[in-house]
């Protein structure tokens, strides 16, 4: 029951709080090790790259000015800056630490190796892998051309602003995030789980009808939910004594509340809920699970600190697609040329260019039909008029693939002098193994949806949301109670999962 009750948990958090993403180790290669810079071969003059400690370390000032920045070198300090139109760091030779100002906040991080003299060449040494992504770059390996990857996501991405004007509306707010807002909503999910004929697993039906309630100032979190099940469907399918048998689990089940208590600066939760005490007895209502969120998905390659930041603040969708490369995992020597060419395809569907404008007195709405037909023409259109080879973009893999899937989106944007009014989304997608379909609608406070995901044979599952900001005097309170008991979550082993 506790290795169930851990990966239920676990998975739950996974869910609410997941961006995907794995940072890539270099290969243990130490012979003709070579690097790119955003598709191009980088030729280092005075010295060859080398591996020390397993990692590749590179001549600081050839690559620190391929990847644009501006380098001097202290000599009475041995110490190296580097100043780019962003951001500016510093770091001694023979030290792990290197100094970092950012928007004009400070702040230092530990190399894993410590740059060093090359006596025999003369030359400077640093950390290739950290050096790039204290930049914000993204960084590979590719082992079967033993090439280290570098990719700067801001050359791919210089124009996304203005390419995808529109749909960035969705993501920003006129909301002053500085202050604190409270949300409440609601969902009623209704589950149906198809009886396996090949084992003796019986179908279910149940529902849930949930309440959350949350108090939110910047990435500062204090939330309460409230589930209630009700299985009265799949009960009275049953037999008297099938019933009898399962009523007492079904009972501890009926009624479950969590409470999250989340510290944004830095990344400690607390949570608190009735389902502990049900499924392990030696805890009790007074226990708080406690994790640190930030370093938990740090080691699965997320910096979700930084997410946060992004999403309480007034994201744009250069911010949000150069952040999904940065945590990219099976970066190749073609990777480059693979960003640029979904670029070009993204830009095709969903970038401005892709929507109808329509203006009526101070409103705007713009309107996009989106299914496979368009996606296979704005294919043909990017292989045609970018001269894309065939193995960056494969047409005919592509066009099999979409030919088992059938599926349509609708989006509406309206907006009022320049601000985002109101949005509605439906769409459907479908295949041999699921349907699925959705239908959201709101504006920057208040949302309401349908969701329904068939999966043939195996579940179904239907929900309804909704929810609603309004500003508050209350600002969020993430102390936890005088008698709590907090017990350190630990989170489940590949064999527990």
């Amino acid at each position: 029951m506790k290795r169930i009750f851990k990966v239920v948990l676990t998975t739950t958090l996974i869910f609410a709080m997941i961006l995907s993403g794995t940072f890539t180790a270099f290969g243990a290669q130490t012979d003709g090790i070579k690097m790119q810079y955003n598709g191009e071969e980088i030729t280092f003059t005075d010295a060859a790259v080398k591996m020390t400690d397993g990692r590749v370390v590179v001549p600081f000032r050839q690559i620190l000015e391929t990847m644009g920045a501006d380098v001097t070198y202290d000599a009475k300090t041995k110490t190296i800056t580097a100043k780019t139109t962003e951001k500016e760091f510093s770091f001694a030779i023979g030290g792990t630490e290197i100094a970092i100002t950012e928007d004009g906040i400070a702040s230092t991080k530990e190399m894993d190796v410590a740059p060093f003299i090359d006596k025999n060449l003369g030359s400077t040494y640093v950390p290739v892998r950290f050096i790039a992504q204290t930049m914000g770059y993204c960084v590979g390996w590719d082992s079967v051309e033993k090439t280290v990857v570098i990719i700067d996501p801001a050359t791919i991405f210089a124009n996304t602003d203005e390419d995808f004007s529109v749909i960035s509306k969705l993501m920003k707010s006129d909301l002053d995030l500085g202050k604190p807002y409270a949300t409440t909503g609601k969902f009623d999910v209704d589950v149906t789980t198809y009886a396996d004929p090949e084992s003796i697993m019986p179908g279910m039906n149940f529902s849930v009808a949930g309440k959350i309630s949350r108090v939110q100032q910047k990435q500062n979190a204090d939330l309460a939910m409230s589930l209630a099940f009700n299985f009265e469907k799949m009960l009275s399918s049953m037999t008297a004594e099938e019933k009898t048998q399962i009523e007492p689990l079904l009972s501890m089940f009926k009624n479950a509340d969590m409470k999250i208590k989340m510290d944004g600066e830095s990344g400690i939760t607390y949570m608190n809920s009735s389902l502990f005490t049900t499924m392990d007895p030696t805890m009790d209502e007074n226990t708080w699970y406690k994790m640190n969120v930030y370093d938990t998905h740090e080691e699965m390659g997320i910096d979700l600190k930084s997410i946060y930041a992004m999403k309480y603040s007034s994201l744009d969708f250069s911010e949000l697609l150069e952040g999904s490369i940065s945590q990219m995992k099976d970066v190749d020597t073609s990777t480059y040329e693979g960003m640029k060419t979904t670029y070009a395809l993204l830009k095709s569907l969903i970038g401005d260019e892709a929507f109808i404008k329509k203006t009526a007195g101070s409103y705007v709405t713009y309107t996009l039909d989106l299914n496979k037909t368009s996606i296979i023409a704005a294919m043909a259109k990017i292989a045609l008029t970018e001269g894309i080879s065939k193995d960056t973009l494969d047409m005919t893999e592509i066009a099999d693939t979409l030919k088992s899937v059938d599926f349509g989106v609708d989006l509406m944007i309206k907006e009022k002098n320049g601000s985002l009014s109101a949005y509605d989304l439906k769409g459907t997608c479908s295949s041999e193994e699921m349907n699925c379909t959705f239908a959201l609608a709101g504006n920057q406070k208040n949302a309401e949806g349908n969701i329904t995901i068939d999966m043939k044979d195996a579940m179904k599952m239907i929900m309804d949301l909704e929810s609603h900001i309004s500003e508050t005097s209350q600002t969020p309170d993430i102390s936890l109670p005088a008698d709590a008991t907090v017990v350190d979550y630990q989170m489940p082993t590949a064999n527990e999962m």
